[in-house]
């Protein structure tokens, strides 16, 4: 009886835990969002000098390579068996890849490729597109 008390304390424990990093992530994806916004701001009203705190740019996020992405999304879509739509399979990889699917930059981000690579493959006709009430929705052709 004491050992599943134990265990249910932890669990409990583990599970406050859990919120609150994932609450933290989400602050820190807001905050850096902010920062960035601020120093495009500054550098439009010609700021030149040091940023304390800044950190480099991060650069562009590879999480496919050539054609993964493309295949993905045809498995994605094939799996679903119903017109999806761009923001749905960017939310599926970010799964995938064990992203933050909460971080809005990231989301837009994955959005925008996942979205580009779509329209490439409509005109290969590997994919349909049709607009709905829900907007762009997506299926195999």
């Amino acid at each position: 009886m004491q050992d599943q008390t134990l265990i249910n304390g932890l669990l409990a424990k583990r599970e406050e835990l859990s919120r609150e990093n994932a609450d933290l992530r989400e602050r820190m994806a807001v905050l850096a969002n902010d920062i960035e916004a601020l120093d495009r701001v500054l550098d439009a009203c010609g700021y030149r000098g040091e940023l304390v705190g800044s950190t480099p740019r991060a650069a562009r996020i590879v999480l496919f390579y050539r054609n993964e992405l493309r295949d993905y999304l045809l498995a994605e879509l094939r799996k679903a068996g119903e017109p999806m739509t761009a923001r749905q399979l960017a939310e599926s990889v970010c799964q995938t890849e064990g992203k933050d699917s909460r971080d809005r930059r990231l989301l837009t981000d994955v959005t925008r490729r996942v979205g580009c690579a779509l329209r490439k493959m409509r005109a290969s006709r590997m994919v349909e597109g049709e607009r709905t009430q829900a907007g762009q929705v997506w299926r195999c052709g």
